[in-house]
């Protein structure tokens, strides 16, 4: 049973949508849901497609206009910037290994890798598949090019390999089929609510009965 509230957020860089919830909950953190327990999680966003049966939006014609008009839509009413990528979809999964050997070598930067990373991609339009570019990216963060190059190779560790692994099986268990996919359990109870998408924000503070200012909460909080 939690003690506190909980939302856990499982997540792949190369998921637009993952960018938009990420940030959103990085700031309702930061802000009016301060008192609750917040975990990033990694996964493979191809796993899970491939576990579930699943096929990414950019696969349909008709999903893949929807989902850029969608995704301009959400970030100017956010007030967060996009741009859709040019290297795009990419095979994420060095790159989320180098993202959990961050969380379990330099935890005090993990958060602020995640964001690097996201900005690279979604708007400088980066290729974060590339050693080079992640190197690049994290270098200010963890220290220098010769820190990030440790982590890259720290990120090879079979440990981190199974932990991606296991990130993505136990979210496939739990039902997960896309990203962002988010695990909400309110203080007090043992149950846990499963919520897709970067748009579920209201539903979930509805459920922890938390304030929620709005998808505009960028220009607020």
């Amino acid at each position: 049973m939690a003690a506190r509230h909980s939302i856990t957020c499982y997540f792949d860089v190369v998921s637009p949508y993952s960018y938009l919830g990420v940030l959103l909950l990085n700031k309702l953190k930061a802000g009016p849901w301060a008192n609750v327990d917040v975990e990033l999680k990694p996964f493979f966003l191809h796993g899970i497609m491939q576990g579930s049966g699943n096929k990414p939006p950019a696969t349909v014609a008709a999903k893949g206009a929807y989902m850029l008009d969608d995704l301009i839509t959400i970030s100017n009413m956010a007030g967060l910037p996009f741009k859709f990528p040019s290297h795009f979809p990419l095979m994420t999964v060095g790159t989320m290994r180098l993202l959990l050997a961050v969380q379990k070598h330099a935890s005090d930067k993990y958060v602020q890798c995640i964001e690097k990373l996201y900005d690279a991609y979604f708007l400088e339009d980066q290729n974060i598949s590339d050693p080079e570019v992640l190197i690049a990216a994290l270098a200010p963060i963890l220290g220098g090019a010769d820190k990030a190059q440790e982590m890259l190779k720290l990120s090879t560790d079979m440990e981190i390999k199974e932990a991606l692994t296991n990130n993505t099986n136990e979210a496939l268990k739990k039902g997960a089929f896309g990203a962002p996919t988010f695990f909400v359990e309110k203080a007090g109870s043992d149950e846990e609510m499963m919520f897709f998408g970067s748009d579920r924000f209201e539903v979930m503070a509805s459920v922890l009965e938390l304030p929620y200012p709005g998808i505009n909460m960028a220009s607020k909080l």
